[in-house]
């Protein structure tokens, strides 16, 4: 005897506990709607109230699994007649509503409701236009300190790209969000970005540049203090540095958190007016500059400033870049001293320049110390003696100092 073959496995469980079969109105309600009329809270009931169960161990044409998610409700399906595309699995208490949005979007389609009517069709890329409220430059802080570009040893530079071209990075990212049918355009001059993808490609989008605006416009306060100390005779000697053990204890007692230490180059200051009075202890104190500057998040700001003591020029550079994010700043520092010796055409020394470059982290409010550029400074004075009248009576009285300059910067979170 020939045997059959097994037929496909199909089975439809409808979950209708949920559903109450409809009872006379009671004395005192309305009578039920006309069947010319749209109850709407039928409708409801039938897209978000009434669960059921299907399950499929055969795929199964899209277009009868249409007919079956309205099977036995007031709704009606009318789908596109190109589309095509099987189902194959299980769905456990879901509403009709859910279970098209979960089946239809990874063929390719979507839905509308119009009244009673379910529309089924191929899904299509919209279009959305983003504004960006930026300046559309790749910004770059460049000096140029003492003497010309090419004499030398008579010049120092400072080059900071950390801001880059924000809308090149932008299109960068931008791409990698979007679907093999999307496209984007950025106009630089409207600052304006017009994407075309799905919509979930387009929120996707929306939610990226709303994190990247909102960090971008942080704004900090950087206050910048120049200071020099000429540091005392210890023992009928110049000190050779700073006391740090000292000044670590004046100015990180004082509101610090535990654990505060000083850094390889410098230190962490919590109360800069101890940390001064602290320094004036160590030497003659001296405030060059106390320039003040406002930058947004990655984009770098100079300071500069000119000084003469002794006969010497000092020229300090200082690009520095501000990134702040709960309440923390990290800095990128890059500073440059130069200095021109009173006597270079005599004695030689000429013009030396010290660079640095580094990075640090610090709470708002909180102060870091640059240091490292420790000198000897000498200065010459004429003194008559022996012989009166002339040149011949005359001589210099050579004085060396040790010297240290410290910059001192306290970035604020301002917005």
């Amino acid at each position: 005897m020939k045997r059959v073959p097994p037929r496909a496995f199909l089975t439809v469980c409808l979950l209708t506990a949920s559903v109450q079969a409809q009872a006379p109105a009671p004395p005192g309600q309305l009578p039920p709607l006309p069947l010319t009329q749209l109850d709407e809270r039928a409708l409801a009931a039938d897209l978000d109230n009434r669960t059921f169960t299907l399950m499929f161990a055969q795929p199964v044409p899209i277009h009868d699994l249409l007919l079956l998610l309205v099977r036995g409700t007031t709704l009606s399906v009318v789908p596109a007649p190109d589309i095509a595309g099987t189902f194959i699995g299980e769905l456990k208490s879901v509403t009709v509503r859910q279970a098209l949005g979960w089946i239809l979007p990874p063929l390719g389609l979507d839905y509308s409701i119009e009244g009673s009517f379910i529309r089924v069709f191929h899904r299509e890329p919209g279009t959305r236009i983003f504004s960006i409220n930026y300046i559309a430059t790749e910004r770059t802080g460049d000096s140029v300190i003492g003497g010309s570009r090419d004499s030398a040893g008579g010049s120092a530079r400072v080059t900071s790209t950390t801001g880059s071209d924000m809308f090149a990075e932008l299109a960068k990212s931008v791409g990698t969000l979007l679907s093999d049918r999307g496209v984007f355009s950025i106009d630089r001059r409207a600052g304006l970005l017009q994407v075309t993808d799905f919509p979930e490609r387009l929120d996707a989008v929306s939610q990226y540049l709303d994190a990247v605006q909102e960090r971008v416009h942080h704004q900090v306060q950087i206050d910048a203090s120049i200071v020099e100390v000429e540091l005392n005779d210890v023992n009928g000697a110049a000190a050779q540095t700073l006391d740090w053990t000292a000044l670590a204890r004046a100015g990180v007692e004082a509101g610090s958190p535990p654990g505060a230490r000083p850094l390889i180059n410098g230190l962490r200051v919590s109360d800069v007016s101890r940390f001064f009075t602290a320094l004036a202890t160590q030497g003659k104190l001296s405030v060059l500059a106390q320039p003040r500057v406002l930058a947004l998040n990655n984009q770098p700001a100079i300071v500069r400033g000119t000084t003469t003591a002794g006969g010497d020029v000092e020229e300090i550079t200082l690009s520095v870049t501000a990134q702040s994010a709960d309440g923390m700043v990290m800095l990128s520092l890059s500073p440059i001293v130069t200095v021109r010796a009173a006597e270079a055409n005599r004695n030689g020394a000429g013009t030396t320049t010290r660079e640095a470059d580094t990075l640090a982290r610090v709470r708002d409010g909180e102060t870091i110390v640059l240091a490292g550029f420790t000198r000897d400074r000498e200065t010459r004075e004429p003194r008559s003696g022996g012989i009166t009248g002339g040149w011949f009576g005359r001589t210099t009285v050579v004085t060396k100092k040790r010297v240290e300059l410290l910059i001192l910067l306290t970035p604020r979170i301002v917005s």
